[in-house]
């Protein structure tokens, strides 16, 4: 058996089924009509179709002609995107011939805001005496500002000896698309429950929920043993599913006591953890739930045993005993861990949570802050 195992939805980058779904994925196979009507943009942009000799991969890519002088530039833009701190930007760039004398050829990246102005020059390609054959590129940059902006990309020459004309293909822009509306900023991850647990082989399962899934890139599973140090051991790609998805990770802890967080990175590329799942190889000797940073404040998180793999009732009630919440949960045999959000129903003050499977029954008071 595998000591580590990371399950991996691994996210797709389709790009138009939904405008407003995922990253951008272009490979400009079916001409600039139906990009323009999802609002990208190509001013003096030409683009050429199979069999052209400029046609880098598949059956069209955009080009730029030979320039006749220094201003002769030909532009394309994206969707407008919510970019973060940085964003990832690569495709294919090709000379449809080798440059000639003094003849040169450039590509600039640039973030546009969406007054149609230049926020952020990210970089420029120089190509020169380039032999006519593919390159690849690709590059994470730094944003000055996060906010919404277009992805500007500008092909010209400052020198127009020779024909040689330059084409882009392939372009992959990971930010989170907002189509053709600057101002539908994305939501932030939203951690529905994270819950675990260990059973007597020491096999640790982790599950979480969130909202909002369209929203998130990626969860780290990082791992401590001492509540402080966190190490990352996994790696969970977000699904392309909408609205609620859940996710797994599960390994063999082969320490004592051993505590994991999920470390949570949105499309914007901001970062949210979730709350601290506790785990221990020995029997914590009791049947009583033990409750984590008591007293607590939006969240719950507590720890409880199960004789068996089952579904059981958490229920949390007020001094009065008046049920707040109840909602069943599955759990394995062995310790569970379980954080619950609390919702503005709860006021500070004294509370109980119970975890029964109709004929055990845990309990632990707990303090809302």
């Amino acid at each position: 058996m595998k000591k580590f195992f990371t399950l991996c939805c691994i996210a797709a980058l389709s790009l138009f089924a939904n405008p407003a779904s995922a990253q951008i994925n272009e490979n400009f196979d079916n001409g600039f009509a139906v990009l323009e009507a999802n609002c990208w943009q190509f001013p003096s942009m030409q683009y050429a179709s199979a069999p052209a000799a400029y046609v880098i991969n598949g059956n069209g890519s955009p080009y730029s002609e030979p320039p006749v002088n220094s201003n002769s530039v030909r532009t394309m833009r994206t969707p407008f995107l919510y970019v973060g701190s940085t964003i990832d930007v690569s495709f294919l760039y090709m000379l449809s011939d080798n440059l000639n004398g003094l003849s040169s050829r450039f590509i600039t990246i640039e973030l546009v805001n969406p007054s149609g102005a230049t926020a952020q020059t990210l970089t420029t390609i120089n190509i020169t005496n380039t032999p006519a054959s593919t390159i690849s590129y690709s590059q994470t940059f730094a944003v000055n500002v996060p906010g919404p902006y277009r992805v500007s990309i500008t092909m010209g020459g400052n020198n127009g000896m020779g024909n040689a004309r330059l084409s882009l293909d392939d372009l992959k822009v990971d930010s989170y698309l907002l189509g053709c509306d600057p101002n539908a900023i994305p939501l932030p991850v939203h951690l529905i429950n994270f819950q675990g647990n260990m059973n007597k082989n020491n096999k640790v399962t982790l599950n979480w929920t969130v909202a909002d899934n369209e929203t998130v890139h990626t969860f780290e599973i990082e791992r401590s043993t001492n509540g402080s140090d966190f190490t990352t051991v996994g790696v969970v790609f977000a699904s392309q599913k909408f609205g609620t998805e859940s996710y797994m990770f599960y390994e063999t802890a082969n320490t004592e006591k051993v505590m994991y967080r999920l470390r949570m990175i949105d499309k914007s590329h901001d970062i949210d953890y979730s709350r601290i799942l506790i785990f221990q190889t020995k029997s914590i000797g009791t049947t009583d739930i033990k409750v984590y940073g008591n007293p607590v404040k939006d969240r719950l998180t507590f720890n409880y045993s199960s004789n068996a793999a089952q579904v059981v009732d958490v229920r949390l009630y007020d001094i009065t005993g008046k049920t707040l919440m109840s909602q069943k949960v599955s759990s394995a045999e062995g310790n569970n861990m379980l954080s619950l959000p609390l919702n503005p129903t709860f006021k500070s003050g004294m509370y109980v949570v119970e975890v029964s499977n109709g004929s055990d029954r845990q309990v632990a008071k707990f303090v809302k802050q």
